[in-house]
């Protein structure tokens, strides 16, 4: 099937009354149809460390199964991800039917955007070459969650002017502050105090 073709040669003999044998070759060639195909599978995990909220520079760990799903063996199997580079590869050889899940993989950092966004969207490519030359590829794509963990924290503080007379009476004045924090891992916007 990788050849794309089998080629065979018959002979027929037989012997005449007299004299010696006779024959005769023929070649036939039949050609077998390749049909190469590649399936990509892609998978993320969010790692979010100790504190368990999602943080810029927070990593995603990418991993890539490559399977063969046509009928020829493929060769200089790769995979490539605009959003993070890929390690591992480019496979020599990928029979029919193989998987690989091993080979390929990436990590990728968060940034204040994506978690703002509450997902990181990717789509990766395998490509590979099949015997006569043609090349194969397939997408995947991936969205990663990224979970919000949205808070806020208020610090009120006030500071009394007793005025000249350093007694508090009627009409002294109270001037407080306020100091808002964001806590969480989102940015806030339409921030008030009241």
């Amino acid at each position: 099937i990788d050849a794309g073709k089998v080629d065979n040669t018959a002979t027929t003999t037989g012997t005449p009354p007299v004299g010696a044998d006779v024959s005769d070759d023929d070649t036939h060639t039949e050609p077998v149809p390749a049909s190469p195909a590649i399936e990509l599978l892609k998978s993320g995990s969010l790692f979010v460390g100790t504190d368990g909220i999602a943080n810029p520079g927070d990593v995603i760990v990418y991993s890539f199964t490559v399977t063969n799903t046509g009928n020829v063996t493929l060769t200089n199997v790769t995979v490539s991800d605009p959003l993070v580079t890929v390690v591992g590869g480019p496979l020599a050889s990928l029979a029919v039917g193989a998987t690989d899940s091993t080979t390929f993989a990436g990590t990728y950092s968060l940034t204040q955007a994506d978690i703002d966004a509450g997902k990181v969207d990717n789509i990766a490519t395998t490509s590979g070459t099949a015997p006569d030359g043609t090349g194969v590829s397939d997408d995947d794509t991936h969205t990663e969650p990224v979970p919000a963990s949205p808070a806020i924290e208020l610090l009120k503080s006030g500071s009394l002017d007793l005025g000249v007379d350093g007694i508090a009476t009627p009409g002294d004045v109270i001037t407080y502050s306020f100091t808002v924090t964001n806590t969480g891992n989102v940015t806030l916007s339409g921030v008030t105090v009241s």
